[in-house]
């Protein structure tokens, strides 16, 4: 049976941290000029003296060789706490033994565990609570469900306040995940909204992040498109059940328009009246259509 916590992995904080350190702000700004949080650029500045660490030149060659920032956060996860000693298989990444058995060191010398993140507690703490009240509101994993057949395993969210800023990423290990979620980008370059700000974003975000790690054996029997389609209707489904109709609504119109999905909203209504039958399986749905 899976399970869903919100919580605040400390392995996975500290890599925030090795970001923070890294050339990861620079080339994520490349990417899109955003406002980060501003815990982000405490962090920023309190590492800076670590910039030349092992743990920092690991991202960046990792960066350069194209590797997946999940890959990094999926080691660390793989590892105990504080030592980093690996007790799964980690990704198959070049280095990925030395880069973990840096984190470590990086830890200890930046001290960020023991007199930096202490000092910080109010804002974690609150981005924690803002995230555990969205989903006491409803039960997010049964919701996914009653639309097919559930991965087993430990789903925990916890909210980044660091880096990456501008997108959710899925740490996995075995028989476990780790979604990080970043706060709600405001608009233009204003810093993030609190979580608890944009609900609708925070569920939706989630459950589109969730669908492809949870659902998968339903997915892999859809083609691409079809895939786009399902993870969107996941989404709205969850919006629906953990928060009210119309936040699915307004999400379904947004995805028709952005994603030109026009076929979305008459897939929902199919979807809902098929999981108030009892039946309501994503790709029985899609596959009919």
């Amino acid at each position: 049976m899976s399970t869903f916590s919100v919580a605040i992995d400390e392995r996975l904080r500290l890599v925030t941290a090795v970001l923070a350190a890294s050339d990861w702000p620079i080339e994520e700004q490349k990417q899109r000029t955003h406002a980060v949080h501003p815990h982000a650029k405490q962090v920023r500045q309190f590492v800076q003296p670590f910039t030349s660490h092992p743990a920092a030149n690991g991202v960046n060659e990792a960066l350069l060789n194209g590797v997946e920032i999940a890959d990094l956060f999926s080691a660390a996860l793989r590892c105990t706490w504080p030592d980093f000693a690996p007790t799964a298989e980690l990704p198959t990444v070049l280095k990925i033994n030395e880069w973990v058995a840096s984190l470590a060191d990086f830890a200890q010398q930046t001290a960020v565990v023991t007199d930096f993140w202490p000092q910080q507690t109010a804002v974690w703490q609150e981005a924690h609570a803002a995230l555990k009240k969205i989903f006491d509101r409803g039960d997010l994993l049964a919701a996914l469900g009653q639309l097919g057949d559930m991965v087993e395993t430990a789903v925990n969210l916890m909210p980044n306040l660091v880096f990456p800023a501008l997108t959710p990423v899925v740490a996995t290990a075995d028989n476990a995940l780790t979604l990080l979620l970043p706060p709600p980008k405001a608009v233009g370059e204003s810093p993030p909204w609190p979580f608890d700000e944009d609900s609708g974003w925070v569920v939706a975000t989630v459950a589109e992040q969730l669908v492809p790690h949870l659902l998968v054996g339903d997915l892999g029997e859809l083609d691409s498109e079809q895939q786009v389609i399902a993870v969107h209707l996941a989404a709205a489904h969850c919006l629906a059940t953990l928060l009210d109709d119309f936040e699915a609504q307004a999400y379904l119109l947004r995805a028709k328009k952005e994603h030109n999905l026009s076929q979305l909203p008459a897939l929902f209504a199919q979807l809902q009246e098929a999981v108030e039958g009892g039946n309501g399986r994503l790709r029985t749905t899609i596959l009919q259509n």
